[in-house]
């Protein structure tokens, strides 16, 4: 039987997911960052990007594009903390391409305020993060 955690992976609006995994890897800041049980007490802040969870006694792993966040580690149980999750299944390449464009057309316009220039980056890596989850999906279809 597999080494396990406790996780729970919560946004601004809810709990995405609390359950035992063997692993998760979070995009960290200074990369990516690998947590497995017993793993030594840690928070670090996440870049926005991809979460994936190995589920316990499962071929398959969970994939999140997460906004960012932090991820707190303390006592086997990891907590993740973001302000937007979303599964890959509720991913639209369409429109995330559409986000990303309309964010890349705020950024420009956006040369003389700050706060239009902040919210249009922010929105345009979650775009970006999401694209990238689908893309990891995409290319790791048929692998175990």
């Amino acid at each position: 039987m597999a080494k396990t955690m406790m996780l729970d992976v919560v946004d601004s609006e809810k709990q995405i997911f609390s359950g035992e995994v063997e692993y998760l890897v979070a995009p960290a800041f200074e990369g990516e960052i690998g947590i497995y049980p017993n793993h030594i007490a840690l928070i670090s802040k996440l870049k926005p990007g991809i979460l994936r969870l190995q589920i316990p006694n499962q071929a398959y792993q969970l994939i999140y594009a997460i906004s960012g966040g932090f991820v707190e580690i303390n006592d086997n149980h990891t907590t993740v903390l973001a302000d937007i999750v979303e599964r890959t299944e509720e991913l639209d390449e369409a429109r995330l391409i559409e986000q990303k464009n309309q964010a890349l057309k705020k950024i420009q316009a956006a040369e003389n305020s700050n706060t239009d220039f902040t919210k249009a980056q922010a929105a345009l890596e979650i775009a970006i993060a999401q694209l990238k989850a689908m893309e990891y999906i995409r290319n790791n279809k048929n692998k175990v």
